[in-house]
């Protein structure tokens, strides 16, 4: 069976536009392995494993601008992860020992009200590389795994008619696969069944089938894959996948397939149909000389109808090189509309850090990625958080608004307009104190060099102390220098080579020190506060990150 793309696809050309990234505050913990999901509207990274290649018995949820640390009951390095329907999220499995050994079976769950975890069971076969997706039943579908015996099992929650929290959860194995998979995709079906399909044997090679397993009935053969192969990747959440509508028994998902030239095109699963999506260009496998590789599952923001495919460079296995990454944003919205859905590939800066893991899509339709490979090896994992800022375009949803909304518009204007002005004449008591203007937009910043800009961020530290203020944000900063946030992070990131958060705390850390160094009777108790620290545990957190021993045993060390 011979299957080509669409005429149109052949002949018009993909737009590539270079995209921001934005450094957010540094996970406490670099990992890799790690799961990221959204929780009680908390991001939250789970398990893993940190430098040296050590699993990790922890997690942190990021709020008030900053990570907090969490111990979890078992570590979950390369493990599953679900947020369930009822808010709590399912995690289990990983690797056993030190640089990805063994599987272990050990499952708990994470309740994101009191941030704690709780270990409840076992899964009925160790795994590792396992994927899970829950059904509308609340039952979780679970399949795949890494140098071990691959299968399908359920995860069962009964709730306790007690109301006392104690849950009854169990693990159920349901039965053998026709072909043993790692990192599985598992997309939902009408009537409480799955589809498990890929193209990843549990040794880590190319796995060439035909068939996807289900949950209920036989094998099923899908003619797509005579021509086209799932894309191989690591672990991942199917869920993010989904186009269709679940409240109306749509369940339709996009799927990267690739064929044997190496091309990657996307799919439609549509239950058992499985047929490519038009597209008004082929898919980019070069991007300005640098070939790409495609390495995550499709993330889908169903609000703009728009899905992305994360790709890096095929360099990235050269540790001694930084390398961009890349987004294909597909508008699925559009695909049988004009010949096929338009693309759009997006890159970045060349980067240090690669993600070895799926993305997230932030309530603003922006990508999210947190920790990763440092120099494309598992025991130099990073903490990094940066933002892929692809988010939605207002304009698109304005085009469509009827004419009465633009008399609300008017209203709106004229309103904010009057409460602008007042605003201007009742400037803040703290934006006087920083003898600033207000900041000028991304358009009138005016353009200067990243080491000009560090020149005059470092006075401004210096001379006027700004590190001081325990609420001093990146936005104060670039108000008091007349330029833009985007400037700000991008000059120090360059220059110094970390995140403002980073930054302005070295200033602090310093000048902690310096405190002790002159007073030596002060009490530390004291110091954190005169520093510029918002928390007493951020001091003690930073200071031994940046010194290698706490306030305390420092202090008696110059001592």
């Amino acid at each position: 069976m011979t299957i080509v793309l669409p005429v149109a696809a052949q002949q018009q050309t993909c737009p590539v536009v270079k995209i921001e990234v934005e450094q957010l505050p540094d996970l406490n913990i670099p990992r890799a392995g790690h799961a990221l999901f959204y929780a009680n509207g908390e991001l939250t990274v789970a398990g893993g494993h940190t430098s040296g290649f050590v699993p990790t018995q922890t997690a942190e949820y990021f709020q008030d601008d900053e990570w907090h640390t969490m111990p979890m009951t078992y570590t979950h390095d390369f493990g599953l992860s679900v947020v369930l329907k009822s808010g709590k999220v399912l995690l289990a499995g990983g690797c056993e020992q030190p640089a990805g050994i063994r599987q272990t079976i050990h499952a708990e769950i994470y309740d994101p009200q009191t941030h704690t975890f709780r270990g409840f069971g076992n899964l009925q076969r160790r795994r590792v590389m396992a994927s899970a997706l829950e059904l509308d039943s609340g039952q979780v579908v679970i399949a795949g795994n890494w140098y071990a015996q691959d299968g399908i099992e359920l995860f069962h929650e009964h709730q306790s008619d007690k109301g006392d929290n104690n849950d009854k959860r169990s693990f159920t194995y349901i039965k053998d696969v026709s072909a043993q998979r790692s990192s599985p995709y598992i997309f939902r079906m009408a009537d409480g069944n799955a589809l498990i399909l890929g193209s990843n044997d549990t040794r880590g090679d190319a796995l060439r089938c035909t068939f996807a397993d289900r949950l209920k009935g036989d094998t099923l053969y899908i003619p797509l894959f005579e021509t086209w192969q799932p894309l191989i990747i690591g672990t991942h959440n199917d869920a993010v996948s989904i186009i269709g509508d679940e409240s109306k028994g749509d369940f339709s998902y996009l799927l990267p397939v690739q064929d044997s030239t190496g091309q990657v095109a996307i799919a439609r699963v549509s239950g058992t149909d499985i047929t490519l999506l038009p597209t008004i260009c082929p898919i980019p496998m070069v991007c300005q000389g640098d070939s790409i590789e495609y390495f995550t599952n499709v993330i889908v923001d169903r609000q703009a109808r728009r899905a992305y495919l994360l790709g890096i460079s095929s360099n990235i296995h050269n540790a001694s090189e930084k390398n961009p990454l890349y987004v294909l944003c597909i508008d699925y919205g559009q695909a049988f509309a004009n010949g096929g859905a338009p693309i759009t590939l997006y890159y970045t800066q060349p980067l240090e850090v690669a993600p070895d893991y799926m993305p997230l899509l932030t309530p603003e339709g922006n990508l999210l990625i947190a920790g990763g490979l440092a120099g494309c090896s598992n025991y130099t994992p990073s903490g990094t958080v940066r933002l892929l800022r692809v988010g939605r375009e207002p304009e698109k949803a304005a085009s469509s608004c009827a004419w009465w909304i633009w008399i609300v518009l008017g209203i709106l204007i004229f309103v904010l307009a009057s409460a602008t002005l007042f605003i201007y004449r009742h400037r803040s008591h703290r934006a006087q104190s920083l003898d600033i203007d207000s900041e000028p937009s991304q358009e009138s910043a005016p353009t200067i060099s990243d080491s000009e800009l560090m020149n005059r961020i470092s006075h401004l530290m210096e001379e006027r102390k700004l590190f001081l203020d325990s609420e001093l944000k990146l936005g104060d900063v670039a108000t008091a220098l007349g330029t833009n946030r985007n400037a700000i992070s991008s000059s120090i990131n360059v220059c110094a080579g970390c995140s403002f958060t980073q930054f302005v705390n070295n200033y602090r850390i310093n000048y902690a020190k310096e405190l002790i160094r002159r007073r030596p009777d002060i009490k530390i108790s004291e110091v954190w506060f005169a520093s510029g620290f918002a928390t007493e545990s951020s001091f003690f957190r930073t200071f031994k990150a940046m010194t290698g021993m706490t306030p305390s045993d420092w202090k008696q060390n110059i001592d």
